[in-house]
């Protein structure tokens, strides 16, 4: 699957350091999209709380919960979806608040990485945890449990919208993730956002630089209009 964008993902990839989550949904609030940050439960397994997100473009895989096998081909659409992987790609799995199984481990993450994957959102359960971290493959996830999907959950579509961490995401929507958290930013305005998320981002560090300079929180909001 490929993407269009008027936005670069190497560019993008580089300005992670200077971009954060809080200040995209800030952005994201001002076009009236209030609803782009997934829920809290979703934190990042890598431990280097600096480098453990990434930037790139949704690919979802809606799961349904089952308690039956298909004995013939347990994990058709799941392998399909991953073997259909590109760089820069991020998996996000579609909501699972059973907890019923574990579909994102140390085999999906090796393939993944291997691929140039940029990252997995899994609102569900992960296992294989200590080799993911061991190959450093940013993953944020809901919880940990050692269970197969296999008898317990289904991939029934992929590149399609999903609920995920409590927010719809279509396919190729931005995904930013950094220690704060994730945040979906729509197609049809990422250009915008980001855009604006730099400028903000500017702002803030005059208004630090301000604060400790001895200025006033009310002298430094008047002037750069950020808090």
């Amino acid at each position: 699957m490929v993407h269009e964008s008027d936005l670069d993902l190497e560019f993008l990839k580089g300005i992670i350091p200077h971009l954060y989550t809080a200040a995209i949904c800030d952005i994201l609030d001002e076009f009236g999209y209030r609803n782009q940050a997934m829920h809290q439960r979703l934190r990042p397994l890598l431990p280097d709380i600096r480098n453990c997100g990434f930037v790139g473009r949704a690919r979802t895989l809606q799961w349904k919960e089952v308690d039956y096998v298909d004995e013939e081909n347990p994990y058709k659409l799941e392998i399909e979806a991953m073997d259909s992987l590109n760089k820069d790609d991020v998996v996000v799995h579609s909501t699972d608040m059973s907890s019923t199984n574990a579909p994102w481990g140390e085999l999906m993450s090796t393939l993944a990485k291997r691929k140039g994957v940029a990252g997995c959102v899994c609102d569900s359960q992960v296992r294989d945890c200590i080799k993911i971290i061991d190959m450093n493959f940013p993953v944020f996830y809901a919880g940990i449990r050692p269970l197969d999907s296999k008898g317990r959950g289904l991939v029934v579509a992929y590149d399609v919208p999903i609920m995920c961490g409590q927010v719809l995401v279509n396919p190729g929507d931005l995904v930013f993730a950094d220690f704060d958290g994730i945040v979906v930013i729509p197609k049809s305005i990422e250009k915008e956002v980001i855009k604006m998320a730099n400028e903000k981002v500017d702002a803030e560090n005059l208004s630090r630089a301000a604060l400790l300079s001895g200025k006033s929180l009310r002298e430094v909001f008047d002037t750069y209009k950020v808090l």
